[in-house]
């Protein structure tokens, strides 16, 4: 996604907090693409920086089929050596891009220098550092946005 499409793209969306995204195979890579894009003929890749919090949202087939619940909190990482894209989980286990499933839906949870403008996805709206822990238990989004109304 941002290795590649960063080289073979002719533009380049940044990923926001709060935006929901999804996994598209292009040219035999997987990009993240905004949501609406997942099934147009030219989708623009939307670029995660390195320690990006996401949720990602398993689909009752993914579920199913990859032995797995209905969300995961991960850590979007872009490694140097070799150059490729990973999702961390709090378990330490990473997933590269491109194994992940096409049509997987994922909401940006945090973006890395702009922690204040996704302090509304947090728990009370409080900030929490970016190296904060993986393992604690949180609410979905959906729970934490409903606190708000």
């Amino acid at each position: 996604m941002c290795w590649y499409s960063a080289t073979h793209a002719d533009k380049i969306l940044q990923a926001e907090a709060g935006q929901r995204l999804g996994i598209r195979k292009v040219h035999g890579c997987s990009w993240a693409v905004r949501e609406s894009d997942l099934y147009k003929g030219r989708p623009t890749p939307v670029c995660l920086l390195d320690q990006t919090r996401v949720l990602i949202r398993y689909s009752e087939v993914q579920q199913a089929t990859m032995h797995t619940g209905p969300e995961a909190e991960v850590v979007f990482r872009m490694l140097i050596k070799p150059k490729r894209d990973v999702f961390v989980f709090s378990d330490g286990g990473e997933v590269s891009l491109d194994s992940l499933p096409p049509n997987l839906i994922f909401d940006i949870l945090e973006v890395p220098g702009k922690e204040e403008l996704s302090a509304v996805l947090k728990e009370d709206g409080v900030e929490e550092p970016v190296a904060a822990g993986l393992g604690t238990k949180r609410e979905s989004l959906l729970e934490r946005m409903l606190q708000f109304f």
